[in-house]
């Protein structure tokens, strides 16, 4: 193998960072080789008109940059992952090639739009994806009154910039991009100059944002496009000695996820005309994995799990809650006032209250959950992201796009658990213990569905012998605070699912 190894990608600002990313790491590991950059226009960024969907054939970002590797002009071509399609290949290898970026789709909308309430909203995407999920989300989850105005989803093509630029000049309302796209711009340090675009870039995508509101869309309402915001390098399949050079480049997280993800899509086909989107996430407690989309004969796709390998099967009079009906408890507002400056955390939309408010210009908004953010937004507040009912540890990371690191202030109850918070905790409302619906055999209760932590200790302090079932909890702080309660007994006992709802559905027979 020559000491002049040879990587290419295509020729947008966007793909040449990647490169040179890869470039780097590669040097710094292998001093003794020298690493040149080769960069080429591809059918899919020659042809800027067509929707991504309506063109031919398969790869229309990878074929060449293919075709320039087995012809020996090349080495390694680094992709977008998400642009290579499902099938074997015969003469070449794909290897993963660092962590993942975030894989979070990111919406902008105009603040003079926000202001005067459009007769419609516009929105640009390249996506079928992005296009099925958007005019629902609106409908749910933008802020009122403007959830109510008609939505009309239009193709646009090009680089990150030239998107960007038709936003901002067209009379559009709003855009959607990947996340990672913005977030890899940004945050490339040019300190040799060698793409001597990226300062002008930045600074305009820079003007953008202050131009903007924004929202991470949810993988729980919008999940990803597989293996959206990684790379992968290909290289030829006789080139063992490069494949392990970039093996130690290889995220083994990273790997199992997308495989996970490409995977699922090739149950339902594949490629860029998909209306499809998948996003796995390895936890503590399992695998989350939400699928949703459209398939090829029309059929509607849309599910939620947590792969922890908790099967069991209970009768309505075998858990608590009795009979599985959510146990009341009263609330009560309390006196407060926010710190001035702060950013806000919502943990639940009780904790909001009316009265509150809060400037999508300067602060940023976030929700617990999806439920959270709907009652935000039917009462008119912009809400910028949620941990998507997976806890608090679920924050995106939002420094890049914001230019600031965040300071976060959570609302929530006098008993919540401020010890294992990421934030300061502010109380906006007092919880009273939970109300017994009906009368039980405490003797039958096999399992448990806690809301919080201090439910749990309310609960077992009254019935010491609930401590002994199987606990079923939601993802997030409540989850830390029974493992750490349990303490072994955590191990075979404690299991966390997505909902109330979805423990009912999976885990409790006859309801």
């Amino acid at each position: 193998m020559s000491n002049i190894i040879r990587i290419g990608g295509r020729s947008s600002l966007l793909s040449k960072i990647q490169v040179h990313q890869v470039c780097q790491k590669l040097s710094l590991l292998f001093p003794n080789y020298q690493f040149e950059t080769i960069f080429k226009q591809t059918s899919g960024d020659k042809d800027l008109n067509t929707p991504l969907w309506q063109m031919p054939g398969a790869g229309i970002f990878t074929k060449e940059l293919g075709e320039d590797l087995t012809n020996r002009k090349i080495d390694i071509v680094i992709h977008s992952w998400k642009d290579l399609d499902l099938r074997e290949r015969n003469s070449t290898t794909i290897v993963p090639v660092l962590p993942r970026e975030d894989a979070h789709d990111l919406l902008l909308f105009k603040r003079n739009q926000w202001v005067k309430t459009p007769e419609k909203i516009r929105i640009l995407t390249s996506s079928p994806r992005r296009e099925f999920f958007i005019k629902e989300f609106v409908k749910n989850y933008f802020p009122t009154p403007i959830n109510s105005v008609p939505v009309s989803v239009e193709s646009v093509r090009g680089n990150i910039q030239t998107r960007l630029k038709k936003y901002l000049l067209d009379e559009v309302s709003a855009i959607i991009i990947a996340k990672a796209a913005i977030d890899r711009i940004l945050q490339f340090e040019d300190s040799n100059e060698i793409l001597p675009e990226l300062k002008d870039t930045k600074q305009f995508i820079r003007e953008v944002f202050e131009r903007s509101h924004f929202m991470v869309l949810p993988f729980s309402n919008f999940p990803n496009a597989p293996a959206q915001g990684a790379l992968a390098a290909e290289i030829r399949k006789e080139d063992t000695n490069l494949e392990t050079m970039l093996r130690s480049l290889t995220d083994k997280e990273t790997e199992f996820v997308v495989k996970k993800e490409r995977e699922i899509l090739s149950e339902f086909g594949g490629g860029c005309h998909q209306k499809i989107g998948v996003s796995v996430k390895i936890r503590s407690y399992g695998n989350v994995i939400f699928l949703r989309g459209q398939s090829e004969d029309g059929k509607n796709i849309s599910s939620k799990e947590i792969q922890n390998g908790a099967d069991f099967k209970f009768a309505s009079d075998e858990v608590w809650p009795p009979n599985a009906k959510m146990a009341a408890r009263q609330r009560e507002r309390l006196a407060y006032s926010i710190p001035e400056g702060m950013d806000v955390f919502v943990s639940r939309g009780y904790a909001f209250p009316l009265d509150l408010s809060v400037n999508p210009t300067h602060q940023i908004l976030w929700t617990a959950g999806m439920s959270t953010w709907k009652d935000l937004a039917n009462r008119g507040f912009w809400v910028n992201g949620t941990c998507d009912g997976l806890g608090e540890t679920e924050m995106v990371s939002v420094e890049t796009i914001i230019n600031r690191k965040p300071n976060f202030i959570k609302l929530t109850h006098l008993d919540s658990d401020t010890k294992s918070s990421n934030y300061k905790t502010l109380p906006t409302y007092y919880v009273s213990a939970p109300e017994i619906p009906i009368p039980f055999d405490i003797s039958k209760i096999k399992a448990a569905y806690w809301r919080s932590g201090s439910e749990f200790e309310i609960v077992t302090k009254r019935f010491p012998e609930l401590l002994n079932v199987i606990h079923f909890v939601g993802p997030g702080s409540t989850y830390n605070r029974l493992k750490q309660t349990l303490g072994q007994k955590s191990h075979n006992n404690l299991y966390v699912t997505l909902s109330f709802e979805s423990w009912i559905e999976k885990h409790i027979k006859n309801i």
